[in-house]
């Protein structure tokens, strides 16, 4: 019987970077990303023909970048390539991330083709202002005609991505998105507390003080406000920074979160496989010319996780789930009683409010005031 696997596929093409951004992602020409895919392709069957014995695919998660920006044909030719070498299962998640000013009707036909069951999109904020700030080129008009696109033809799993504490950005810009967001009937809305990355213009903008991030208060405001009212409106946060109506959690997401295996195909992908965590180049010309040369995958850093790194992640990514941490779980995996090893912890984190413990569970779960310090109780644990 094969295991589940997931599959995580990089589109490092964007049409535009925004001020924010540091992933692994460029602007560039159709050549190169014809030369880009075809590689993928090849990484694609590379892998199938090493795994597609053991594992059948449970979830896909198409990312970037933006994999809208790829021409048309192109995301049916790769999904193409993942059926014609591994056993996807017939209800699998297959979620693409999209740009709203990057989307077309015929797209939209191709990825459903292509069995693309669920759409993240990049809103980050409703506000014509505070968008042009963090580089984004779309408008919310783009965004609204894409919504409408999509549920033209039924495609109606859609998730939106906010970013919350933007320079000039006010807990009205996030109320007036959060309310658009319900009033379109969203049903899966994730919410980015910004994280400023080094080497981005909005770092660089920041370090020579010529514009400043929002006070913290503000910040947890906007965060507060997004917790009660998206709850109010039947929303579930069953992750720090996702919200979903019943039924719409993003499965892969989940994955990720509960340390299930998946594996990353494409430039800067990272895979978590067999206890061990592995990645492949961020070099784009390197992970072509090594892929068409040689045809194998470059990898350039593997590591097999200790008992103690596999603790910490679990530890790490349980509490951020509103589910928390399941210490039967934990113990059966570890042989180690969280309850008792870290007794005087959990006491202290308790009396100051941070988490709770499910009694009849046996979970250890973030309150709203801990999942705003988690980085906190996460070291307290570890």
């Amino acid at each position: 019987m094969r295991k589940g696997l997931s599959l995580y596929i990089h589109i490092p093409f964007c049409n535009s970077k925004c001020n924010y951004c540091s992933f692994t992602s460029f602007v560039s020409n159709d050549e190169i990303k014809d030369r880009y895919v075809s590689a993928l392709k090849k990484e694609i069957a590379i892998r199938g023909k090493e795994l597609s014995a053991q594992y059948e695919v449970t979830t896909i998660y198409i990312g970037g970048g933006t994999p809208s920006s790829l021409p048309g044909g192109l995301i049916k030719s790769i999904m193409q390539e993942v059926y014609k070498h591994f056993v996807v299962i017939n209800n699998a998640e297959i979620t693409i991330e999209v740009n709203p000013n990057t989307l077309t009707k015929e797209k939209v036909s191709e990825y459903m083709f292509a069995g693309i069951n669920r759409v993240s999109m990049g809103l980050q904020c409703a506000s014509k202002t505070i968008l042009e700030k963090m580089g984004r080129t779309h408008t919310l008009d783009d965004f609204l005609k894409s919504v409408q696109m999509l549920r033209e033809q039924g495609l109606n799993n859609i998730s939106a991505d906010v970013i919350l504490g933007y320079p000039e950005e006010t807990l009205t810009d996030v109320k007036l998105t959060i309310e658009l967001l319900l009033k379109l009937g969203i049903p899966h809305i994730s919410t980015y507390m910004l994280s400023v990355e080094e080497g981005t213009p909005l770092s660089v903008k920041l370090n020579h003080k010529t514009t400043q991030l929002p006070e913290e208060e503000t910040v947890v405001s906007m965060y507060n406000y997004c917790v009660d009212r998206l709850t109010k409106a039947g929303f579930e946060r069953y992750e720090v920074s996702n919200f979903a109506k019943p039924g719409f959690r993003s499965k892969h997401n989940e994955v990720y979160w509960k340390r299930y295996n998946y594996l990353g195909l494409g430039l800067a992908a990272h895979s978590f496989l067999k206890h061990q965590r592995f990645s492949n180049t961020k070099d784009l010309p390197a992970y072509i010319t090594y892929i068409e040369s040689n045809g194998d995958v470059p990898v350039v850093e593997a590591k097999k996780l200790t008992k103690e790194e596999e603790k910490e992640e679990w530890i790490m990514l349980m509490l951020r789930r509103s589910d928390g941490l399941d210490v039967d779980a934990y113990k059966k995996e570890f042989g180690e009683n969280l309850f008792v090893k870290k007794k005087n912890q959990l006491a202290m984190l308790i009396k100051n409010g941070l988490i709770i413990i499910n009694t009849q569970t046996n979970h250890i779960i973030a309150t709203n005031k801990g999942f705003l310090v988690l980085n906190k109780i996460i070291e307290t644990l570890v």
